[in-house]
C-alpha cells in the first residue's frame, strides 16, 4: 500500500473512531477545513481549536480537518481563493502567471502579493465556507455509515 494512502485510511480511521456525536466530530472537522483555507498561514490549528471551543465542536477532528491544507494542495487552495476573491475585490492588472513568475526566494513576491491580500481573504473565507459546508456533510454521513456497520457487525457476532 502507498504510504499516502495508508496516512489517510489512518487520519480517516482515527475521525470515525472518536468517541463523541458524528455531529461535533463532523462540525470539528469542518471548521479545520475552514481554518485551513484561510490564508492566515500557521495559525490554521489555533484558529481550528479556538473556533471549535466557540462552536463547541469536537478539537481532535477540528485539527485532523486542518490537515486538507498540505504542500501539495495549497496551490488549489490558493488558486481557487484569488479567483473567487478577484471577482467580489477585483485586482487592478490581476495576472496570475506573472504572479507566478516572480521568484518565492526574493523580495519581489512581497511586492506582487500585498495588492492581493482583501482579495485572498475573502476569496479564502467564501471558498473554505463552502467546502467547509461540504465536508460537514461528507464526514457526518461517513461516521454514520461505518458505526451502523460497526454495531450490526457487532450483533451478529453476538448471535
Amino acid at each position: 500500500m502507498e504510504i499516502k494512502k495508508k496516512l489517510k485510511k489512518i487520519n480517516f480511521s482515527k475521525l470515525i473512531r472518536i468517541s463523541d456525536t458524528p455531529h461535533s466530530i463532523s462540525l470539528g472537522f469542518s471548521i479545520g477545513v475552514f481554518a485551513s483555507f484561510t490564508p492566515l498561514i500557521g495559525v490554521h490549528i489555533i484558529l481550528a481549536i479556538l473556533l471549535s471551543w466557540i462552536l463547541k465542536a469536537n478539537y481532535f477532528s477540528s485539527v485532523l480537518g486542518t490537515f486538507i491544507g498540505t504542500p501539495l494542495t495549497y496551490p488549489f487552495i490558493w488558486f481557487a481563493s484569488l479567483y473567487v476573491g478577484n471577482i467580489f475585490i477585483p485586482i487592478e492588472d490581476f495576472n496570475l502567471i506573472e504572479l507566478g513568475e516572480s521568484s518565492f526566494y526574493s523580495l519581489e513576491i512581497l511586492s506582487n502579493i500585498k495588492p492581493l491580500i482583501p482579495s485572498f481573504l475573502i476569496g479564502g473565507l467564501l471558498v473554505g465556507l463552502i467546502s467547509a459546508f461540504l465536508s460537514y456533510f461528507f464526514v457526518k454521513k461517513s461516521i454514520i455509515f461505518y458505526r451502523n456497520k460497526k454495531r450490526l457487525r457487532e450483533e451478529i457476532s453476538n448471535d
